[in-house]
Formats: C-alpha cells, structure tokens, sequence
C-alpha cells in the first residue's frame, strides 16, 4: 500500500510542478503586459532615448539640460536628473533606437530586453541540465518570469537584463574553456555600466592555471576597453565622469528606497538616526563609509574564493561566481531593484544545490532568501518604510551567506567538469 502510495505521489508530482510553473510565467507576463504600455513616454527609456538623441545631434552629452528634452520629445519628467548620466559605450549602443520614433523604439527596445531574458534563461537551463529534472527547470524559469526584479526592469524598460545576459554568456565561455571570448564579453558588459568590473578580477585569476594565458587574457580587456572608449570617444568619457558622475553620485545620496546595497543602507542608518535632516553636515562621510564598507564585503568575497582551493585544481567555480555576483550587488553604491535580475542563474544554482542536498535548514534558508529578494514595497511611514525597505538587501546577504557555506564544505567531485577551473591554454 506504501509503494503505490509514493508510486502515485511521484506520477503526480512532475504535473503538479508544471501547472505551478505555467500558472507563474502566465502571471509574470501579465503583470509585465498590464503595465507595459503606459510606460513607452517614461524612465529610464526616455533617458536613454534622449541621451542617444543628443549623441546623434553631435551636442555636448553630458551638459544639454533634459527636461526641454523631455518635453520636446513627448516623454514626462518624472524625476530630477538635470543631464545625461549614462556611460558613452551604453549612449552608444542605444543609438539604433534612437533612430526610431519613440513609440517604435521602446517597443524594440522590449524585445531586447525579451531576448535578454531568453539568452539569461537558455543558459542557465543549460547549465543546470544535469542536476535540475525538466519540471522543476520549467518551475526556476517560470519563478523568474514571475519574480519582482524582472517586472521592475521591464517597467523601468532597464539594461541590466542586457548586462546580466553578457556576464552570464561570459560565465558559459569561460566555463567551456574559451577564457579570452570570456574576458571579452565581460568587458563589453563592463563599459556599459561599470560595476561588473568587480568580477573582473576573478575572470582573469580563473582564466588559467598559467600565468601566461591570463595575462593574455588581460592584455584583450586593455585592448578592447581601449577599442571601446576611444571608438565612442575619449572626450567624452572625460565628461561622463566629470559630469555624469557627479548626476549619478548626488542621486544616489539623496535616495532612501529602492537601492537595496551595503553603502546605501550604512549610509542610511546614520541619516535615520539624524532624523532625515537633509541639512545634516554628515551625510556625505557616511555615504564614504558605507562605500568603504562596500568595498570591504566585496574583498571578502574574494578572500573567501582565495583561500578555498586558491590553486584551483578543484575549485568550485560555479559557486565562487554565484556569490561573487551576490557580493557584487551587494558592496556597490547603487543597486536598485531592477539590478536583481543578475541574480536568475546564482539563484538557480542555489536551488540545484539544495535539491542535490536537501535539508532542512538549506530549504529553509533559500526559501526565506528568495522570498526576500522579492519583497520590493514602497511604505509611507518613515521608521516603518526603512525597517522594511531593505528586506531584499537581508535577502541577497543571506543568498550570499549560502554560497559562502557552499564554499567552505565543498568536496570536489570524482567526476565531470562542471565546477574546475579551464585547463592551461
């Protein structure tokens, strides 16, 4: 009676985790579609549309005011960003919509945005073939579809899916012994945004076991950096980062939700205790505390990759990257919600762990992890919308706690490939 009971239980079970995984994408793709249209004349779209726009007018990027911008483009200007702040490589990149009318580019840009989250969803199925059954696959990419950080970036028609998908394609390149392809992708990510540099370092270190193949792999990100800045023009990355840095820098001071970092909530915590003064003299030290203390989490990180198999025979790549990304996130200055999407494959790898290795305190902790990432609210009361405004924040150090654990008890494998650092090239 016993075996037909578990002989029924295991027919019931893949149909079961299939109508879950069809009843999420169908909610996450609603949810994305209900609130798509109304977001064509709004942020960060129309940032990107106008800085592009400016760029093909041969203007000074980074001084033309853009509200008459805004305003003579048909976009609404919801928020006070006086001038451009993006980097030239992703003004440039941008520049094939910008040569649409408005409403047919941001209708493109969502389906770059689409194909981004398929590239980032194709590899991680891929890469987790061999340890993840075809119905919980389904069930990790329907989660995705439906998880918070995915609708926020539609909704702010965002670049981080683009970024995740090439820091993701560079993991599978280096991953499938092609360390210079890899290095590569990486930096084309790098000069969009600048934070993936933070795994930078780590790309290059696990490029090779010889220190001849990494510095050849070094010597292609200096060389296509160099093809990039000077490609999108030399002048005006001296004007981003006199001028656009500075938007970006006094933003990110003034901002008490929605970027959910170590140096935001340090910086945060100092300023609840001043009663949100914006006139408090010591906002701007504890906002260099916090990067500090940023930064600090970050070499953790690596100092946690380091001392565990630093030779890297039988390293275990797969979770160094993981929680390098979770690091990543959380030591820079600003990661706002829509940054979480970097999280799709480190948080299937997490629950590919947990199902090779089930107990209940790795259950319990992924669960509560993955349910916080995605408690993105907004809340009026003051003490109230801080205690709870950066649930997703305790959510990544816990993912990151996770992998860091992973690290320390890991026993390499007999077999396959799937965790060791690329052969000598």
């Amino acid at each position: 009676m016993k075996l037909n009971t578990e002989t029924k239980s295991r027919k019931w079970r893949p149909w079961l985790l299939q109508t879950l995984a069809l009843g999420l994408a169908l909610f996450g793709v609603l949810h994305i579609a209900r609130d798509l249209p109304a977001r064509a004349d709004g942020n960060d779209f129309a940032h990107y549309y106008i800085s592009s726009r400016l760029l093909l007018a041969g203007t000074d990027l980074y001084a033309i005011p853009l509200r008459p911008e805004y305003e003579r483009w048909g976009f609404r200007y919801t928020h006070p960003i006086p001038t451009a702040t993006n980097p030239p490589w992703l003004v440039a990149v941008f520049v094939p919509f910008a040569l649409l009318p408005p409403v047919a580019a941001f209708w493109a840009w969502v389906m770059l945005e689409v194909l981004s989250l398929g590239l980032i969803l194709v590899l991680t199925w891929r890469l987790l073939a061999d340890r993840l059954s075809l119905p919980l696959r389904r069930l990790v990419s329907a989660a995705v579809i439906a998880s918070a950080p995915v609708y926020w970036h539609f909704f702010f028609s965002q670049c981080q899916l683009l970024i995740a998908a090439l820091i993701l394609l560079a993991y599978w390149l280096l991953r499938n012994g092609r360390p210079m392809s890899a290095c590569i992708t990486l930096t084309t990510a790098v000069w969009l945004k600048l934070f993936p540099a933070v795994l930078l370092p780590w790309f290059l270190w696990r490029s090779s076991r010889e220190w001849s193949a990494r510095w050849k792999c070094a010597g292609a990100v200096l060389a296509w950096s160099a093809v990039l800045i000077l490609g999108t023009g030399l002048g005006r990355w001296e004007q981003f980062w006199t001028h656009g840095m500075k938007v970006v820098d006094d933003w990110i001071l003034w901002q008490r939700h929605f970027n959910f970092t170590v140096p935001s909530f340090v910086k945060n915590v100092a300023w609840l205790l001043n009663s949100f003064n914006p006139e408090w003299n010591g906002l701007h030290a504890w906002a260099d505390v916090g990067a500090v203390i940023g930064m600090a989490s970050i070499a953790l990180a690596y100092g946690i990759c380091w001392k565990n198999k630093r030779g890297g025979t039988d390293a275990d790549l797969e979770i160094e990257f993981c929680l390098l990304s979770a690091a990543m996130l959380a030591g820079i200055s600003e990661a706002w919600g829509h940054y979480f999407v970097l999280l799709i494959f480190p948080a299937g790898v997490a629950v590919a762990r947990v199902v090779q290795r089930p107990t209940s305190g790795r259950i319990v902790t992924l669960a509560v992890s993955l349910v916080m990432l995605n408690l993105m609210f907004s809340w009026q009361s003051p003490w109230l919308e801080f205690a709870v405004s950066y649930i997703p924040l305790y959510g990544l150090l816990l993912l990151g706690a996770f992998f860091a654990a992973e690290i320390f008890n890991f026993h390499p494998p007999s077999t396959g490939v799937t965790r060791s650092v690329p052969p000598p090239s």
